[in-house]
Order: structure tokens, then sequence, then C-alpha cells
């Protein structure tokens, strides 16, 4: 009888905890979509629904695009956010930093790689 109501109570836990940390995850991707419209929709499509395009006359990828890419993880991006990069491509383009917490990168990382498609 002990073990059965210590088995339903770590379960119960264990329910909660999951809850709590989905609910957690959901706040960071909704944030982090958020900041992204703010910052990053001026170069980068963010959302389909977006309000403005990108104001660039040259293409840069879109977040869906960015969140597909082969071996796309959130450390890889939070350190391309964070880090100001040249691409040769788009010369004479730089991203640029857009001066994010680690937390806000945290989120809007998240957000991108909320995007991916799972097959």
């Amino acid at each position: 009888m002990n073990r059965l109501l210590i088995a339903t109570v770590v379960a119960g836990v264990h329910v909660a905890l999951s809850a709590n940390l989905a609910n957690a995850e959901d706040a960071s991707i909704t944030a982090g979509r958020q900041l992204a419209l703010e910052v990053c929709s001026v170069c980068h499509v963010v959302a389909p629904d977006q309000r403005f395009a990108p104001r660039l006359d040259q293409r840069t990828p879109n977040f869906e695009e960015i969140a597909n890419r082969p071996g796309m993880s959130a450390e890889f991006v939070s350190h391309f956010i964070k880090t100001t990069h040249w691409d040769e491509s788009t010369i004479p383009m730089t991203m640029p930093d857009p001066m994010l917490t680690d937390d806000q990168v945290s989120e809007v990382a998240s957000y991108i790689l909320s995007l991916r498609k799972h097959p």
C-alpha cells in the first residue's frame, strides 16, 4: 500500500514538473518571437504574419530556413546571434550585434528552433 502511494505521488510530481517545464518553454518561445519581431524583423522574415517586410535590398534567410538547416542547435543559433559576422556573399552587409542579454538570445534561439519542421 505504501509503495503504491509513493509511486502515485512520484508520478504526480513528475507530471507537474513536466507541465511546468512545458509552460516555461512555451513562455520562452513566445517571448523570443516577440523580441525577434521587434529586433530581427528589420532584416529577416521572422514570422509569416509579421507586420512589415524586411527593409534590406538583399535577401536574408528567414527564421524557418535557419531553423531547418542541418545540424542547427540552440548553442549554434545562440552563438550566431551573439557574433557579428561577415557573409562574403552579401558584401558589404554584416550581421550586426543585436546587443541582447543572454536570456534574450536564448529566447530568440528557442523561437527559431520552434519553427523546425519535424518529419
